[in-house]
């Protein structure tokens, strides 16, 4: 939480103090509220600033408010408005949205101010520049945090590297002082996924299941303790917020799950979209899946591993030295330079010292038994991190699939081929898949429009049917977005199952 005190907190205190310092003249008008509110906008910006998400600084109170002739927004005859009290029932209750209410209002203070009865002498003590301003300035942030999320997806290590639109928060504030229903103004701003929408609607469930208002069913039993399943919650709302809505269909891979989603549309329903198992990186550091953004451009049939340095340092130089027939055992080749067509280097003491300085390298060559399988599916990134199939088949029986050093294992490889190749040039059945995967020949596919591929991160997933599931924080990225919201921490006993 921001060590700054929200504007409005400091009116509310003195409010509550000293209310009759805050009663409006019942004779101001609107005239009156205008000036003040301009004199007053500049010393106010200082409370705008430490926007944390990736959406740029907030609007000034003076861009705000000079678009209106500086006209409050909150306060109609001398009173605060419908929509104001509206909004700030939004605001209080914004642990509905996986926030904390507590960053935007001091909503008990808040509430005893509300309790007031107007007197004769004027109407309620609220009315003034100062509630106005403060108000437009929690509720700016609050917009940003549902529309963006609280923080910079990269501070979290997260490579997304999507800038998305502004929003225009003159517009949306001018439209939530005047509309009748202000949660439908709002919630108009949250992700529109339907997962996001099932994931809230799982969130209000288990406060209530916490709280021991709802009688739980066998798999809520099984999934306590409730408070850490909040939390699993309210971290994976705030990693929807940092994605841009779909303009094509994307690929999307959810580490934690273990899981490949191909979206056949751009709506996130089950019956539209192809699913299937995969095997990401290793718990290690330099092993794990990243998380990121990239476009799938092209297939390669029969693939060529080109085995990292890393692996050829540390795991594949002893074996060479110390075993003859290693080389030929794993269909393994030294090669000079890049590409496929490299020239093919004589096994010999000269050739492993040129391995071990990294002046040539070592490549698997293709076949039942090469470590990508028979086709890899291309996304260029600075990771070197791509789908790809694999002759180990046995480890898509495993629970917990973390066995690859980064790049991604798919279980049904024709299927996401077909899907991958549906408007490729040619005609791509899945017999004709198989042929390719199957053939003599290395055979590259270039598509005719790029696949946006989504390597995500959640550990809480609501599904269409009412279920609610949880993954294991296996990287402990769930505890490293905890620290950089400023949450408490957990009691013990809140351990990660997966229901």
């Amino acid at each position: 939480m921001s060590t700054r005190t929200p504007l409005l907190l400091i009116w509310l205190v003195w409010c509550v103090c000293a209310p009759c310092a805050c009663k409006a003249d019942a004779s101001s008008t609107d005239e009156a509220y205008a000036n003040d509110i301009r004199s007053r906008a500049e010393q106010a910006q200082q409370f705008l600033s430490g926007n944390t998400n990736d959406s740029g600084p907030l609007p000034s109170l003076t861009q705000i408010y000079a678009p209106r002739n500086f006209a409050p927004l909150w306060i109609r005859d001398g009173a605060p408005t419908p929509q104001s009290i509206a909004l700030i029932r939004v605001l209080c209750a914004a642990e509905n949205y996986g926030l904390r209410s507590v960053e935007y209002l001091d909503c008990p203070r808040f509430e005893q101010v509300l309790s007031a009865s107007p007197s004769a002498a004027g109407p309620l003590p609220l009315a003034n520049a100062e509630f106005d301003m403060g108000l437009t300035t929690v509720t700016l942030r609050f917009l940003s945090h549902i529309h963006f999320g609280r923080i910079d997806p990269h501070q979290a290590g997260f490579d997304l590297s999507s800038k998305r639109p502004p929003l225009r928060y003159a517009e949306i504030l001018g439209v939530l002082s005047t509309t009748n229903d202000v949660s439908a103004g709002v919630a108009s701003l949250e992700p529109s996924f339907e997962h996001y929408n099932l994931l809230k609607q799982a969130l209000l469930r288990y406060r209530l299941l916490a709280a021991g208002q709802v009688q739980p069913t066998k798999a809520e039993l099984l999934s306590a303790p409730y408070g850490r399943r909040i939390r699993q919650i309210e971290l994976t709302l705030e990693r929807w917020r940092w994605l841009p809505a779909f303009d094509t269909p994307p690929i999307i891979v959810n580490i934690p799950q273990f899981r490949l989603f191909a979206f056949q549309t751009t709506r996130d329903l089950k019956s539209e979209i192809l699913q299937m198992d995969v095997i990401v990186g290793r718990t290690f550091p330099k092993l794990r899946t990243p998380v990121f953004a990239a476009d799938l451009k092209y297939v390669i049939f029969r693939p060529f591993w080109d085995v990292p340095y890393s692996i050829t340092q540390h795991e594949m130089l002893a074996d060479l030295r110390s075993k003859p027939d290693f080389l030929r055992k794993q269909h393994l080749e030294i090669v000079e330079g890049p590409g496929d067509s490299a020239p093919v280097v004589p096994f010999s003491r000269q050739s492993l010292e040129g391995l071990a300085a990294g002046k040539l390298r070592l490549r698997q060559q293709p076949g039942e038994d090469n470590a990508l399988g028979l086709i890899k599916f291309m996304l260029p990134n600075t990771y070197n991190v791509y789908l790809h199939s694999t002759p180990a088949h046995r480890l898509f029986s495993q629970a917990r699939r973390a066995f690859s050093h980064g790049c991604i294992r798919v279980s049904d490889p024709v299927a996401l081929a077909s899907y991958v190749l549906r408007n490729a040039p040619g005609t791509w059945t899945p017999e004709v898949i198989d042929a390719a995967m199957h053939g003599a020949d290395t055979l590259r596919v270039n598509l005719k429009t790029p696949i946006r591929v989504l390597i995500l991160y959640g550990t809480a997933l609501a599904t269409e049917d009412g279920a609610v599931m949880f993954f294991d924080d296996i990287y402990g990225h769930d505890r490293k977005l905890e620290g950089l919201l400023g949450l408490p921490l957990l009691t013990a006993g809140t351990t990660h199952t997966r229901m």
